[in-house]
C-alpha cells in the first residue's frame, strides 16, 4: 500500500512538471511561485516518501533476522 501512494505523488508531479513551461507563460508571477513552490514540495515528499520506504524496509529485514531458528 506504501508503494501506491509513492506511486500516485509521482504521477502528480510527473504532471505538474509537464505543465510547468505553460503556468509560467500564461499565469500571473505570484501564480507562477505558488506553483513553483508546491512542484518543490512534491519533489520533496517523494524524495521524503522513497527515505521512509527504505528505512521501513531495514527495519522489518532487521526484526525478521532477529528471530532464531528452533
Amino acid at each position: 500500500m506504501r508503494l501506491v501512494w509513492l506511486a500516485a505523488i509521482s504521477v502528480l508531479t510527473v504532471v505538474m512538471a509537464v505543465f510547468t513551461p505553460h503556468v509560467l507563460r500564461t499565469e500571473s508571477t505570484g501564480k507562477a511561485a505558488a506553483w513553483l513552490f508546491m512542484l518543490a514540495c512534491a519533489v520533496a515528499a517523494i524524495a521524503a516518501f522513497i527515505r521512509a520506504e527504505l528505512l521501513l524496509r531495514r527495519l522489518e529485514g532487521d526484526t525478521h533476522s532477529d528471530v532464531s531458528e528452533t
